[in-house]
């Protein structure tokens, strides 16, 4: 039988404390004293806590270096030598989702290839890997790339419905009518008139109709304004103005280029000559050389002479015609020969029919234009000596 072992009187027990305490202190004292340094500093701790991962509220911005540890958990996370192929696919998933949900799509996107770059065998994963870039890419209004992601899903994945309806949604946004059609027959097929595909249907056969309408619409117009340029053309040819219209091919068949018809000043854009009841009416020039001035006559027609218009254009002076020299009785018309570079007067009882029917007249930049002197000047008769010359 042990021996009892005998209880310590209370003066034993306050000299064992004293002695403990003493030990204590002289333990203590024999460290010396450092900060510390390891924790959070006071005035920088909701910082501090911000970059540990457990406390973060948002991902870092692109470019901005990751905090030391959260830059630790992901070469753990994404370490090909602690997960398999198929672990990191689904790891790229997973951050692709969670940046999907932030509709950060690019930062998806990156996350869902990398997946796919893993070739990890499960023809699942990679499906719903490519579905989910392809509605990245739909987001971002790549439709070419969200179909063509669509189809390797759906490739993968033969019954894939969301990779089905997903293809289908882009036909309709890329015009593919015909083939979104057949898209949504080949998903009601699998699964029994399912509705956003029947939905998706009734948009398709609505854009095909309207489309097909549209080309309709378009080919009649095409047709019209071609008729009309013919009958131009025949009007032009009939009076013999030279103009430097040319055939053009454009496959089998020719075309005709009207480029040299299209006016070319300033004022005149826009106003081609064109047919009212079998006349031409021209966009056309006056030039005043004397003082760099013009007069742009918006429509001409062929039948009225140049004696009215001057008539109506001189009614009263213009701010220009500082000495009031000009007026319908002493305006001489002139047009120029580019050819031969001379000069031909123009009777202005004439119409503007008969001038442009002239040999020497060709229509340079589809508007016709006519010089005016004054009769008797000096400025005229050093006009005329410089083409005389």
């Amino acid at each position: 039988m042990a021996e009892r072992k005998k209880e310590m009187s209370e003066e034993e027990k306050h000299q064992l404390a004293l002695k403990l305490d003493q030990d204590l202190e002289e333990f203590i004292n024999s460290h010396q004293s450092t900060p510390y340094s390891e924790g959070w500093k006071e005035e920088t701790w909701e910082q501090e806590m911000e970059q540990h991962p457990f406390f973060m509220k948002k991902l870092p911005e692109e470019g901005e270096p990751l905090p030391p540890l959260l830059e630790a958990f992901q070469q753990l996370k994404y370490d090909p030598d602690e997960n398999t192929t198929e672990d990191l696919a689904l790891a790229y998933k997973n951050d692709g989702n969670f940046n999907f949900k932030l509709k950060k799509y690019r930062f998806a996107i990156a996350n869902y290839t990398e997946g796919l770059k893993q070739k990890c065998g499960n023809m699942e994963l990679d499906a719903n890997l490519y579905l989910n870039r392809a509605a990245c890419q739909f987001h971002l209004g790549n439709y070419r790339s969200s179909l063509n992601d669509s189809l390797q899903a759906a490739k993968l994945k033969p019954d894939y419905t969301k990779a089905i309806v997903r293809a289908a949604q882009c036909c309709l946004q890329l015009k593919r009518y015909a083939e979104g059609l057949k898209w949504c027959d080949y998903g009601i097929r699998l699964k029994n008139s399912d509705p956003a595909l029947v939905k998706l249907r009734t948009e398709l056969v609505q854009g095909q109709k309207l489309e097909e309408r549209n080309k309709r619409k378009a080919e009649i117009a095409e047709k019209k304004e071609q008729a009309s340029i013919n009958e131009l053309v025949n009007a032009l040819r009939i009076r013999g103005i030279a103009t430097g219209i040319k055939g053009r091919k454009d496959g089998d068949k020719t075309t005709l280029d009207l480029s040299s018809i299209e006016p070319c000043h300033p004022a005149a854009i826009g106003k081609r000559v064109h047919l009212v009841d079998d006349a031409l009416v021209w966009p056309v020039l006056f030039l005043y050389p004397e003082y760099g001035e013009t007069d742009f006559v918006q429509e001409f027609h062929e039948d009225s002479c140049f004696v009215d218009h001057l008539q109506l254009m001189f009614e009263e002076s213009p701010l220009w015609d500082l000495d009031k020299k000009y007026n319908p009785t002493s305006i001489r018309m002139y047009y120029e020969h580019r050819e031969s570079g001379k000069l031909y007067a123009i009777d202005p009882n004439c119409s503007l029919k008969e001038v442009l029917s002239q040999k020497t007249y060709i229509v340079q930049g589809g508007t016709p234009g006519f010089i005016c002197l004054v009769e008797g000047s000096p400025f005229q008769k050093d006009f005329l000596n410089r083409y005389s010359s």
